[in-house]
């Protein structure tokens, strides 16, 4: 489970967390979603101290922290607890597909190699990369890259896996592959939190829907409350817009 409280953040003077307050159950598939600058991938960024949040408080299971009380050991224990899967794959290039699933679990999660070799071959078997397991990134389509990132994820049995974007650098052909790798793991009751521009995977593989505007989580309920009864005005523009872009006349 993750709960979180009254989190804020500035970059010089540009407020762009204004106070989130959301929580994600244990086994829940939330996907956040909202306007571009609506403050999405600074949240997620703050959950696991890539960035360090300016007040609030964050709890990761029985972990919580504050806001103005961070250290190096906070950093250590929030990662131990999170797997991050970013847009841009985030793959070592000098690396196999395999090491760069094992490199963690090796250095971070101090696993003996064989060990980490066999939860690496698991892993990569299960979003259909096995049989690229020696290839370098350079040899993978971006989707293919991307499956590694989420198998790397995995292989560290986090807490909650924060995906950001996960198919936005994809061209739109690779995104299924992606999409439905996120969603086994999601039938398999992986705690996730996803921020996405994808509406109909959000509505389709989702407990909950956040909606984020102007640095705040305006509204949360599931999926289908949401897109087709939201509370809010805001909501609704941004649904409606959302509708009119993908209705065309022929």
């Amino acid at each position: 489970m993750i709960d979180i409280r009254g989190v804020q953040k500035s970059f010089k003077n540009t407020v762009v967390l204004k106070g989130v307050n959301l929580t994600v159950e244990e086994g829940e598939t939330v996907a956040l979603i909202g306007s571009s600058g609506s403050g999405k991938s600074t949240l997620l960024r703050c959950i696991n101290l890539l960035e360090i949040p300016d007040q609030g408080s964050i709890a990761i299971g029985d972990y919580k922290f504050k806001a103005h009380d961070i250290s190096r050991h906070t950093k250590k224990e929030v990662r131990k607890r999170t797997s991050m899967v970013f847009q841009s794959f985030g793959l070592f290039e000098n690396k196999t597909a395999l090491e760069n699933v094992t490199e963690a679990l090796i250095v971070v999660q101090k696993k003996k190699k064989n060990e980490a070799i066999e939860i690496g071959r698991f892993y990569l078997d299960k979003v259909g990369m096995l049989n690229r397991a020696d290839y370098y990134p350079t040899a993978l389509s971006g989707g293919q890259k991307q499956r590694v990132a989420i198998a790397r994820a995995l292989a560290l049995n986090p807490q909650i896996i924060l995906f950001d974007e996960p198919t936005s650098a994809l061209d739109p052909e690779l995104v299924q592959e992606v999409l439905q790798v996120i969603k086994q793991a999601s039938d398999e009751r992986m705690t996730m939190l996803i921020v996405t521009h994808e509406m109909d995977f959000a509505r389709e593989v989702s407990d909950k829907v956040a909606f984020m505007d102007d640095g705040i989580v305006l509204e949360v309920a599931p999926p289908e409350k949401l897109f087709f009864h939201p509370e809010h005005e805001r909501t609704k523009q941004f649904i409606d817009r959302y509708m009119q872009r993908f209705s065309y006349t022929i």
